[in-house]
């Protein structure tokens, strides 16, 4: 028989842990398959401890969404120079304002023309973007570049 839903409170829940801690899990195949082995206990062992676990945690609440635009801006990268993952050098570009961006070379703070940040895709020992960062925007008209 199938848990009743969890009544509208408004909030935004994940099923997962909520799920777990109302009902007790049938058995899986794998579970019924090795039933009256010696294995049998702990494995009932083991799901009685994830279900407490479960209900210890309680339910997982998703973060609201409060950006309205639906837009973001990328303000910052991270980017790798080098050909291997095993060597290279790590950089940071952080946007300053539409036109300028600053680029933190370990001790070296540089600025640089926005239209450079299109660069950052790597090949030979040019920097590719290893991790972009965006924020929201909380307005729908775009910066001039």
């Amino acid at each position: 028989a199938a848990a009743a839903a969890p009544a509208d409170t408004g909030e935004h829940t994940l099923a997962g842990a909520a799920a777990l801690a109302a009902k007790p899990a049938e058995p899986t195949p794998m579970e019924t398959e090795g039933a009256g082995s010696s294995g049998e206990a702990d494995r009932s062992k083991a799901v009685e401890e994830i279900h407490a676990e479960a209900a210890r945690i309680g339910p997982v609440h998703a973060l609201e969404c409060d950006n309205r635009t639906g837009q973001y801006e990328l303000f910052g990268i991270i980017t790798h120079q080098g050909r291997t993952a095993e060597g290279g050098h790590y950089v940071a570009w952080v946007k300053r304002d539409a036109k300028t961006w600053l680029v933190f070379d370990d001790e070296t703070v540089a600025e640089v023309d926005a239209p450079r940040i299109k660069e950052l895709y790597g090949g030979g020992d040019w920097h590719i973007a290893y991790m972009c960062l965006y924020r929201k925007m909380e307005t729908l008209s775009l910066e001039e570049e």
